[in-house]
């Protein structure tokens, strides 16, 4: 698909989604693999909110796909991990300007957006960190439980390192491999080390992919753009082995024929739980930033809310616009006091009495 098709895409999808009369978001990702032409991700649509978004690989969209989508969708989320290589490209349309004398793509396209969006509200997310909490959630609930499991991932890099923590936090026995054995080594030495004391289960690096897959429960392709889930991977794991293909075209063919033999279960985990959950948090935090969060000087009494941490003797409310509720009066050390003076009681009800409160 080339730029004027893509971008007529892009338009005739905003149209599609601002169909459904939600809250529409778009996101704009970037991938470590460097495919070469942007392309549309599927639509996921929720009781509260519709999604659509797109993953890019420069700059040189950028500026016409936030001239389409600016004002037309809520909610724009920006891919703020630096994922593009730096590299020196000719754009007549100079979306990205700095002071060098020519076009230098960094891959930061947050900086750019928060400049260049100016109708709708825009924030950031990590598409990573989302791929790894949506494995590790579909991990937890097809296997049951994690302790004990045997879990190689292959491809040790930003995905599969944090997978690897938080599968040994829950006790599993995680066997890294990355092509690497240097970096490999230390990844899985540093995991070791800030893990918590007390998980008797460790992360063991392996030079060897198929030593580290050996009698796997699950083994988990994490390369981006590499078959590392080989023939000779498939036939060295459990018969009852999850096959999880987790970056992009990890297995090889021959492979997918091995496990499809043998009746083995092959996955792409999906995202979707984890963006869902994601919006729901971002939608969640800016209306406490929004409405709860701060101090706020009332004249008989200073309120806080949102977690702002209070002077001694603040009242702590739910949200210090239009509050509801009292959770406490604050000691100054960012926790509640247990036991409250004459003073805190009288300023309590008179607190009571300014906003309603029973």
């Amino acid at each position: 698909m080339n730029n004027t098709d893509f971008l007529s895409a892009v338009t005739v999808r905003i149209d599609e989604i601002v169909s459904y009369n939600k809250t529409t978001i778009f996101t704009i990702a970037t991938t470590t693999m460097q495919e070469g032409n942007a392309y549309l991700t599927p639509i996921r649509n929720n009781d509260q909110f519709v999604i659509a978004g797109c993953i890019i690989f420069g700059h040189k969209d950028i500026l016409s796909i936030l001239g389409i989508i600016d004002g037309v969708v809520d909610v724009i989320l920006i891919d703020s991990e630096k994922k593009i290589p730096i590299r020196v490209y000719n754009n007549n349309d100079r979306s990205h300007k700095n002071k060098t004398v020519g076009d230098i793509e960094t891959g930061n396209i947050s900086k750019i957006c928060f400049q260049h969006i100016n109708k709708s509200k825009v924030f950031e997310f990590k598409p990573n960190d989302l791929t790894v909490n949506a494995a590790w959630l579909f991990l937890s609930q097809r296997l049951h439980f994690i302790s004990g499991k045997k879990i190689s991932i292959l491809g040790a890099g930003n995905i599969g390192s944090k997978l690897a923590l938080k599968l040994v936090e829950c006790g599993a026995d995680v066997h890294l491999y990355r092509r690497d054995d240097y970096k490999g080594f230390n990844i899985s030495h540093g995991l070791n080390l800030i893990k918590p004391v007390n998980t008797v289960s460790t992360i063991q690096f392996h030079q060897s992919a198929i030593q580290a897959a050996f009698m796997s429960d699950v083994v988990i392709g994490a390369t981006s753009g590499y078959q590392i889930l080989s023939e000779d991977i498939i036939n060295s794991v459990k018969k009852d082995c999850l096959i999880v293909d987790l970056g992009k075209n990890n297995l090889s063919a021959n492979a997918v024929n091995l496990a499809r033999r043998n009746f083995m279960e092959i996955y792409r985990v999906d995202v979707t739980p984890a963006l869902e959950s994601y919006v729901h948090e971002m939608l969640k935090m800016q209306a406490i930033l929004a409405n709860s969060y701060g101090r706020k000087e009332l004249g008989f009494c200073n309120i806080v809310g949102g977690g702002y941490f209070g002077d001694k003797g603040d009242i702590v409310v739910d949200k210090i616009n239009k509050p509801e509720q009292i959770i406490g009066i604050s000691d100054g050390s960012g926790n509640i006091k247990k036991s409250l003076s004459s003073a805190d009681n009288a300023t309590i009800i008179n607190f009571k009495k300014e906003f309603g409160i029973d």
